[in-house]
């Protein structure tokens, strides 16, 4: 065989194995595409969707508007509340500090907060990372800024149970979490966010308690045409857009802002399928298996479902609660599987 026919044959291989892969991608994206444009016309999402597989995203998008308005049309720049999943980094700056030497995890809350009741002799920081503090639930209609709510925990009198001997998901823990972080820091929780945490890993959109005249920051709204007003009975929370909401990502699966063992410590729940700092997930063979956190606040809602095969976030200023039903067929596109059209759902 000339060496011409050998060259011919090898090129038409070439050829035909590219051609299989673009096609069998394009296919991927049409059906993304299908799968979220049918939910927009059913208003069974608005919002973004980055996906990622093997490092390296392959889907980006906005689909719908960025307030009740419907005259502006979301982009990917645009920032969103995410609820719970901001948690994770005070939880994440928690560990950070640890690893500096400037707190353990068994340590009191009362060795950082004195001016607590005798309680906070009982509770351990490790307490508050996996929401076994015994503390009371926020009192919502009470508290409408942190002033109000340290006095209210100043005024408690009691805990809800012994320390670290029952699971209870509740904001107190992250409040003081929050607390301590400024105690130890002499920081502003908000500024520690933003430039100890975030600006070292390149994140440089995030913006903390973003208020309403925050430009590129959706704007929540419910089914009826009514949007919500922004408002942060404790403060805390980080709204990010896609491309940075990834890097975080990304920097807990590679260990880049705190080191392995403090992230298999904040994945460790008090017991089985309980909530802890990063939400849930498991590390094995040293690397992050798996990493899962939804978040909701106003009619904003968030999922990040993370493994080592694929990333995948959603991001909505219009809760449908069906971010897990959307993320299942979107694994199913990836798998290259039959997937389900996202229905339309209920009023809110």
């Amino acid at each position: 065989m000339s060496s011409i026919i050998k060259r011919i044959i090898f090129f038409t291989i070439a050829l035909a194995t590219c051609s299989n892969f673009y096609g069998q991608k394009n296919k991927i994206e049409t059906n993304l595409d299908t799968l979220f444009q049918k939910a927009l016309e059913v208003k069974a999402f608005n919002g973004n969707v980055l996906i990622a597989e093997k490092g390296k995203t392959i889907y980006e998008k906005s689909f719908g508007k960025a307030d009740v308005s419907g005259n502006i049309p979301l982009n990917t720049e645009y920032r969103f509340h995410i609820g719970s999943i901001a948690k994770e980094f005070n939880a994440v700056g928690i560990m950070m500090l640890k690893e500096q030497g400037k707190l353990k995890l068994d340590d009191p809350v009362s060795k950082f907060l004195p001016e607590l009741p005798s309680w906070a002799n009982k509770i351990k920081i490790i307490h508050l990372l996996q929401y076994t503090s015994g503390l009371p639930q926020i009192k919502w209609n009470e508290v409408n800024q942190d002033a109000d709510n340290l006095v209210f925990l100043k005024n408690t009198l009691a805990l809800d149970f012994e320390p670290g001997t029952r699971y209870d998901y509740n904001n107190n823990s992250v409040f003081l979490q929050r607390r301590i972080i400024e105690k130890i820091t002499n920081m502003n929780f908000n500024s520690f966010v933003i430039n100890k945490i975030l600006k070292p890993i390149g994140i440089k959109n995030a913006v903390v308690d973003p208020d309403e005249k925050e430009a590129l920051f959706a704007k929540a709204f419910n089914n009826k045409g009514k949007q919500d007003i922004l408002k942060y009975n404790i403060s805390g929370w980080t709204a990010l857009n896609l491309k940075d909401f990834y890097k975080w990502s990304e920097a807990i699966n590679s260990f880049k802002i705190i080191n392995l063992e403090s992230t298999r410590q904040l994945f460790e729940p008090f017991s089985k399928d309980n909530q802890t700092g990063l939400g849930g997930g498991n590390i094995e063979n040293n690397k992050v298996a798996n990493h899962v956190h939804d978040g909701a606040a106003f009619n904003y809602q968030a999922l990040l479902i993370s493994n080592p095969n694929s990333t995948i976030i959603l991001m909505t200023n219009n809760k449908q609660n069906n971010l897990e039903e959307i993320s299942n067929s979107i694994q199913a596109i990836l798998n290259k599987k039959p997937y389900n059209q996202i229905d339309r759902p209920s009023e809110n």
